[in-house]
């Protein structure tokens, strides 16, 4: 099924990066540890902060967290002036990556604790990649015609992805998120452009997703 970010996120103020002082003494050498699944996220995303962004923001909600906002992953990733205007969308080296993580690593955290809280959500991520890849070509030209079909009316899309969603996961995410979260569009807009929902539903996918399915 469709990946919520959250089953139930309310539209919340944004979370903010751990505090210099509050990380971990030994945070560069933890995440080294950890090098093979964020490398491998990084490669299967080619670098985009859209899709680390996403990663981010579900490892923040899974472990009770806002939201990072924008400015936040820029800072995580240190990324540069030139590389936030790059076409496209900015795209991340595997360094600011391996940077960014170990920025998250709290004080009190042990490698065990860190990898249940945040590295399994990276492997998950990687096997979600994976697979949104290999189905999408198939599943794009579908989905465009049902964008097509809907007139890209946000309320009629929105109605569409909730019933892809399980039962227990409906009433915890309301159509705000689903705009803000999901595609990457202002909520009080009522039309989704075509490349969001594309956009939308390819980094939302997880591996029960087929083309069937949808």
């Amino acid at each position: 099924h469709l990946t919520s970010p959250t089953t139930a996120m309310p539209v919340i103020p944004p979370g903010e990066p751990t505090p210099e002082d509050n990380v971990h003494p030994e945070a560069k050498s933890i995440i080294e540890g950890f090098k093979e699944p964020i490398i491998e996220f990084h490669k299967e995303v080619g670098g985009k902060v859209k899709a680390i962004h996403d990663l981010l923001n579900t490892i923040a909600m899974t472990n009770g967290k806002p939201p990072f906002p924008p400015p936040a992953v820029a800072f995580l990733l240190n990324l540069k002036e030139e590389q936030a205007k790059q076409e496209g969308g900015p795209i991340c080296d595997e360094d600011q990556l391996m940077d960014c993580f170990s920025k998250l690593v709290p004080k009190g955290d042990t490698p065990e604790i860190f990898e249940e809280k945040v590295i399994s959500h990276v492997k998950e991520g990687v096997k979600r990649v994976k697979h949104a890849n290999k189905t999408f070509p198939e599943l794009e030209p579908l989905l465009t015609a049902l964008h097509e079909k809907k007139e890209g009316d946000s309320d009629k899309l929105y109605a569409w992805f909730q019933d892809l969603l399980p039962e227990e996961g409906k009433a915890g995410f309301p159509k705000e998120a689903f705009m803000a979260v999901v595609m990457a569009t202002d909520p009080k807009e009522t039309n989704i452009p075509l490349s969001n929902f594309l956009g939308g539903i390819k980094s939302n996918m997880d591996e029960s997703d087929t083309v069937e399915k949808l």
